[in-house]
């Protein structure tokens, strides 16, 4: 990780600002952490001290958009806006560069204990993102002008086995991949390792800043939505907490729904094996957006729920066998 990480916090809840320093302070990237506890010295620090990161608390101050929009276009800089409800968040226009993390409505040992732990995983994650991709990594990153399409998977119950077997016939130069698997928390980064392993794509737990490339495969994490993000020209991927949708997070609807934002007719949308009814109405997004969408058939789904909602809404073109699936997919995606 790159030396020389400036952080500001931007809160004056004592427990917020203590439990942020104590998980932060002693990491060997970080160069300096400073609090402010009023608005106007916020403003007057941000734009003073070129910070890298910024974790600005929602609920204690108003959310100034156009500083750290500045400050951003001036500087790699990132926020991580903190609040006891995502409500607010939602309703700022996403940078890329942003991210929400829910923080606990009492200090406890134990919240504080998760809290930070969450915290400092995000700031390592954006301390990496600070490095320059290499010229390997740029050549295979996806824009959103780029003819290549992307493909977007959406699965639950069954859906890890039904992922591995797609895998096995695939070839190594898979098209973009994103995926919304429904998983324990903490379980996501196993099965990603594992398939990374045992196949020759690259195969990754997703990460806010993660760019798309030709040959990956992004698997959103447990208790985290993901949404597709554009970042500088480049496709890429934001994890954020959120509310729950459909009683899952993450949701496959909230990936397609930006899958279509963004692309448009420029992708290819999967609904695998899986019970309940999360990912049509997102798929519905993506074909009246102008994509091809296609869903496992139900001999061979372990549960045929989510192809089926997909199905009955008419958000999908055809159904096929699992192991159809994968020429149906390069097919498309090459169309």
């Amino acid at each position: 990780m790159p030396d020389g990480t400036r952080l500001i916090i931007a809160a004056s809840q004592k427990d917020l600002i203590a439990a942020i320093k104590s998980g932060l302070e002693r990491k060997s990237y970080i160069e300096s952490i400073v609090s402010v506890t009023r608005p106007a010295d916020a403003e007057n620090k941000l734009a003073r001290n070129s910070a890298n990161i910024i974790v600005w608390d929602m609920d204690e101050f108003p959310t100034n958009h156009s500083l750290t929009k500045s400050l951003q276009s001036r500087n790699t800089v990132y926020v991580i806006y903190t609040s006891l409800s995502s409500g607010k968040y939602s309703l700022l226009p996403q940078s890329g560069n942003d991210v929400f993390l829910q923080k606990p409505a009492v200090f406890t040992p134990i919240t504080t204990t998760r809290f930070v732990s969450t915290i400092t995983d995000q700031v390592s994650t954006m301390v990496t993102r600070q490095k320059p991709p290499n010229m390997r990594d740029l050549v295979k990153m996806v824009g959103t002008n780029d003819r290549q399409k992307i493909i977007a998977i959406g699965s639950s119950t069954g859906g890890t086995n039904a992922l591995e077997d797609l895998l096995k016939r695939l070839p190594p130069d898979i098209p973009p991949t994103v995926v919304v698997q429904h998983m324990p928390s903490g379980f996501t980064k196993l099965f990603a390792d594992r398939l990374n392993a045992l196949y020759p794509q690259e195969i990754r737990e997703a990460q806010s800043g993660d760019f798309l490339m030709r040959g990956r495969m992004l698997i959103a994490p447990a208790d985290r939505h993901m949404r597709l993000v554009q970042q500088q020209g480049k496709l890429a991927v934001e994890c954020y907490v959120g509310t729950r949708i459909h009683g899952v997070m993450p949701a496959a609807d909230i990936l397609f729904e930006s899958v279509a934002k963004i692309l448009g007719k420029n992708a290819v949308g999967v609904i695998l094996t899986g019970m309940g009814n999360d990912g049509a109405k997102g798929l519905m997004h993506m074909k009246m957006a102008g994509a091809t969408n296609i869903g496992q058939d139900e001999a061979s789904c372990v549960v045929y729920g989510m192809p089926k909602a997909a199905k009955e809404l008419g958000a999908i073109e055809r159904e096929y066998p699992l192991d159809k699936i994968p020429d149906v997919m390069l097919r498309l995606s090459r169309g």
